[in-house]
């Protein structure tokens, strides 16, 4: 099919109401010229699917954000972006991208004829909080303090997730350790600062398991799913995060572990230096800042590179990035950060790549729709079911 042409000035003025440099009138010029006949939607239709080709691309142009609505529809030649240059640009990028989408969802049918809709909330603030004695205290709307066998106080907000209080009495000496769990749910996240001042960042679907005052000589915490640990420096209690077999070991650092994988671990460091090992009988290798260890739990083999650390560590932000990414890689965290159910109709499409920059508590629809606009995939919701199916 040819495609239509806009003269310059209205790419210009499309481009500026893109950019929400328009006033209320003259957006409201945009919406009548769309209505005008079927070639001027067809144009911006055009425009719209040429500007995601280039966002979701991670071959781009490189530019500087004051020029960004004048490049991103030239020809010029493109080079890799590193991400923290998309992160510069996201004020731009996004803008655009949510405008486009007030004049082009109703284009994009995500619910199948005869489907229920359901409300599909994105990732929030939730989880349970399981006491030494066993009681469970949902933390979603909680205020309130908890104090616990040891005389420590725990402090639960729901804006600022919990803290032990770090004015309790230091332990001394061997005693019998107190422990807590944190129990994040899928669609969930959760943060807790622990007694030492260590802050931990829970992802969905993530166990933390800790004592609520430390050993005299160690630090440990037991992790299922995911989390970002920013550890409080002491050289001479080191901090040990363990999954099954698998440990890290630290002094003070942050860094992120994958573990939603039993079967393989990813751990990022993002400064510091950190060693861990597969299991009690592996050589403990050490990670440098911005590297990446991948460890198969199967064969204790581990492998380091050096990697754009960002991707790894964006949904601790509250972005989401995924970098030339598996589809079914992508939906396994859809899955989890929306609370759905993911089917694939066809097992070819788990292989497509896609590379984005979004925010993470966006509208699963707005998700699927830079998805669909980019590839021959289809998204379907029908309750909390998710359809995978080719165009």
């Amino acid at each position: 099919m040819k495609k239509l042409k806009l003269d310059q000035e209205i790419e210009d003025w499309l481009v500026a109401f893109f950019n929400g440099e328009l006033e209320e009138a003259e957006e409201e010029n945009v919406s009548e010229w769309l209505k005008k006949c079927p070639e001027n939607r067809e144009a911006y239709d055009v425009l719209l699917e040429d500007y995601l080709r280039v966002r979701w691309s991670q071959e781009n142009v490189r530019i500087r954000e004051d020029r960004a609505k004048k490049v991103i529809f030239s020809s010029l030649k493109k080079k890799r972006h590193p991400w923290l240059y998309y992160s510069a640009v996201a004020s731009v990028v996004l803008l655009l991208v949510f405008a486009g989408i007030l004049f082009t969802r109703e284009k994009t049918n995500v619910l199948p004829q005869g489907a229920v809709a359901a409300e599909i909330k994105p990732v929030r603030s939730q989880a349970v909080l399981v006491l030494s004695s066993g009681e469970r205290v949902e933390l979603a709307s909680s205020h309130l303090e908890i104090r616990e066998r040891d005389g420590l106080i725990v402090k639960v907000d729901s804006n600022s997730g919990i803290r032990y209080d770090s004015l309790a009495t230091e332990v001394t000496e061997k005693v019998e350790l107190i422990y807590n769990k944190i129990i994040v749910p899928r669609g969930g996240e959760y943060f807790v600062t622990l007694s030492d001042g260590t802050k931990v960042w829970l992802d969905a679907e993530s166990e933390l398991e800790y004592p609520v005052n430390f050993s005299v000589d160690c630090r440990e915490v037991k992790l299922k799913g995911e989390a970002y640990f920013s550890v409080t420096k002491d050289k001479g209690k080191p901090f040990l995060v363990q999954s099954g077999e698998y440990g890290v070991r630290v002094y003070g650092t942050e860094f992120n572990v994958n573990a939603y994988n039993p079967r393989q671990i990813e751990t990022v460091l993002v400064e510091g230096t950190i060693g861990f090992k597969a299991n009690v009988s592996s050589e403990e290798r050490m990670l440098q800042p911005n590297h990446l260890a991948v460890v198969n739990m199967e064969t204790g083999v581990s492998e380091i590179r050096k990697v754009d650390i960002y991707p790894y560590i964006a949904w601790k932000n509250q972005d989401i990035v995924f970098a030339n990414e598996r589809l079914e890689s992508i939906m396994e965290k859809v899955a989890r950060w929306y609370d759905v159910v993911v089917f694939f109709q066809n097992e070819g499409l788990k292989d497509l790549r896609f590379d984005c920059n979004m925010q993470r508590y966006a509208d699963i629809k707005d998700l699927f729709f830079f998805m669909e606009k980019t590839s021959n995939a289809c998204f379907s919701i029908n309750g909390r079911t998710v359809t995978v199916s080719k165009k």
